[in-house]
């Protein structure tokens, strides 16, 4: 009984040491706060990377119908863009005037421009926009193309004078009684001898005349030595043996004594602005000179009108006119000739 006593006490001892055992707390050491900064690690290959957006500006567009482009200096921009201006607003076509201009802002709606600015930038506009037409005044040294058509501040070339010289005086003068008067073996002189006589059978065909003497013009005679009185005027009297009655002079050769010459024998002639002697001619049908801004409005109305203008031109007309000399009429038609022949329609040498 005592030994089973026993046993039942050591056992509710052993019990009671377990469920202390069990219900008691962990002894805990002291919390230490981690006050190091650790370096912040960025994953450089998570997200891609993107360049920054460009907003595109706004380009100033340019849809005007003549658009007068001008260059910095230009004498020529204040005449030009009035006359611009103007022709357009007679006509009904919008017009805008431009100190810069890019192929960018070249809207379908422009169809000409007209430019002042050097040689390389109205070039480049030309080969950037094939299909705008572009015409470039008094530019400089620059070749013409299918779009790009050249207007210089010359009064024409030396074959165009002498065309207009020879059809001038064959449409004014009885029975086309008309010679011309050049230096003898010379270029220059040359040129002026058969433009000249390409200009009058233009007008005239044969030139044969139907009064006495019957004859075919124009007839020509040449100077060897400009400054021998008697070489120039052999020259004359040759042309007044075929009854010659008009006569163009090659400038290069003119003097007063041959004009005066000329007048004593009632001679009509045709002159070059800044011809030597041309002062003391008798009977002047016109002088030719240039004319820029007038060539540039015939032009103009050409290529709006859809017209081909064809290679460059110079600027050429028949100014101070004898009215007694050239009708209306008259002067109609060889304003249209002048036209045609400026734009590369109608040749200047045979």
């Amino acid at each position: 009984m005592k030994k089973k006593t026993f046993i039942l006490g050591l056992f509710f001892i052993l019990l009671t040491f377990a469920l202390a055992a069990c219900n008691g707390q962990p002894t805990l050491s002291p919390s230490v706060e981690n006050t190091e900064t650790l370096p912040l690690i960025t994953d450089t290959t998570s997200a891609p990377t993107t360049e920054p957006t460009t907003i595109p500006t706004s380009i100033d567009l340019v849809s005007a119908d003549l658009v007068f482009w001008e260059g910095a200096g230009s004498v020529h921009n204040e005449v030009l863009a009035a006359t611009l201006a103007e022709l357009a607003q007679s006509r009904g076509n919008s017009f805008e005037k431009r100190d810069s201009l890019s192929s960018e802002q070249i809207a379908p709606s422009v169809r000409l421009v007209v430019s002042t600015v050097d040689a390389a930038q109205v070039q480049a506009l030309a080969e950037q926009v094939p299909t705008l037409q572009i015409l470039a005044v008094d530019s400089g040294t620059i070749s013409s193309s299918r779009n790009l058509h050249v207007i210089l501040n010359e009064g024409g070339t030396l074959e165009q004078r002498a065309f207009l010289a020879g059809y001038s005086l064959a449409l004014t003068t009885d029975d086309y009684r008309v010679g011309v008067i050049s230096r003898a073996v010379d270029d220059a002189g040359n040129r002026t001898r058969d433009s000249f006589v390409t200009g009058a059978r233009y007008f005239c065909g044969l030139c044969n005349a139907r009064y006495m003497p019957v004859d075919y013009y124009p007839y020509t005679a040449e100077v060897t030595d400009t400054n021998n009185q008697a070489d120039w005027q052999a020259a004359v009297d040759a042309l007044l043996a075929k009854a010659v009655t008009a006569i163009f002079v090659q400038p290069e050769i003119s003097s007063v004594d041959l004009m005066t010459y000329l007048a004593s024998n009632n001679i009509t002639v045709v002159g070059v602005e800044g011809q030597p002697g041309l002062e003391a001619a008798g009977k002047v049908l016109g002088v030719f000179g240039a004319d820029l801004y007038g060539s540039v409005e015939e032009a103009v109305r050409l290529i709006l009108d859809g017209g081909e203008f064809a290679g460059s031109a110079n600027s050429l007309e028949l100014k101070q006119i004898d009215p007694e000399i050239m009708s209306e009429g008259k002067h109609i038609l060889f304003e249209r000739i002048r036209q045609e022949l400026l734009s590369g329609m109608i040749k200047d040498r045979p």
